[in-house]
C-alpha cells in the first residue's frame, strides 16, 4: 500500500516518538504526524503497528493507536480504488481532508470518507456525542434510544463500541442507574458517563 507510517527520530518531553504517515499516489507526498507518541520500543516495525499491552504517557493503549492506524489504511484503499486510472485528480489537499476525517471522532466508516471525499468535503454538523464506560473499563459511544427491542417493552439505548470492532450493542436504560440491593445505593453504575476528554486521552 502506498501509505506508511514510521516512527519519527525526535522525541518528546517522555523519550516517546511520534508516529509519522507518508502517503504517495499518483506522483503527488502526503506527510503528516498522526497525534500519537510511544517508546521506539512499542513499534512493531515490520506490522506498521503498536505492539499489543502497552500505554503511552498520555494513557493511550495499543489498541487505541492501532485502531486510527487501521482506520487510515483503510481510508487510503478506499480513495486510491475509486481515483485508479486518474491518479492526477487526487491532490494534496483532498488527501489532507481524507486523514484528517480518518483520524476524527465522528466519521465510523471508510465509505462515508470516500463519499465525502467525493461531494467536496462538506462541513459536519456539530453533535453533541454521549460517551459512556462499562465495567470492564470499554468505551462506547451513544447512538440512539429504541423501544420494544425484539419481545421486550423496555427502553434501550444503542451504543457503538469504540476502540474494538466497532459493533452495537442494546442495552438496557436500567443498566445506566444506581442499582439498590438490600437497601443500600451502589456507588457504581453498570454504565458511566464520561467526557470526550477521558475517552480520547485528549
Amino acid at each position: 500500500m502506498s501509505v506508511r507510517f514510521t516512527l519519527e527520530k525526535r522525541t518528546n518531553k517522555f523519550g516517546e516518538c511520534p508516529i509519522r504517515l507518508s502517503w504517495s499516489f499518483g506522483g503527488r507526498r502526503y506527510q503528516t504526524t498522526i497525534g500519537y507518541s510511544i517508546m521506539e520500543t512499542d513499534w512493531d516495525e515490520k506490522n506498521s503497528l503498536v505492539k499489543p499491552e502497552m500505554k503511552n504517557q498520555s494513557g493511550q493503549s495499543a489498541d487505541d493507536i492501532n485502531f486510527y492506524i487501521k482506520r487510515i489504511s483503510l481510508v487510503v484503499a478506499s480513495i486510491e480504488q475509486h481515483f485508479v486510472g486518474k491518479e492526477k485528480a487526487l491532490d494534496t489537499d483532498t488527501m489532507k481532508h481524507a486523514i484528517n476525517d480518518a483520524l476524527s471522532k465522528d466519521i465510523a466508516r471508510s465509505e462515508d470518507i470516500l463519499e465525502r471525499c467525493l461531494e467536496g468535503w462538506k462541513a459536519l454538523p456539530e453533535i453533541k456525542t454521549r460517551y459512556y464506560k462499562d465495567l470492564a473499563g470499554r468505551y462506547y459511544k451513544f447512538l440512539c434510544e429504541a423501544r420494544n427491542f425484539y419481545i421486550s417493552v423496555d427502553k434501550f439505548y444503542i451504543l457503538q463500541e469504540l476502540f474494538g470492532r466497532g459493533e452495537r450493542v442494546a442495552v438496557p436504560t436500567d443498566k445506566f442507574k444506581p442499582q439498590k440491593e438490600r437497601g443500600s445505593l451502589y456507588p457504581i453504575t453498570s454504565f458511566k458517563e464520561v467526557n470526550y476528554e477521558e475517552v480520547y486521552g485528549q
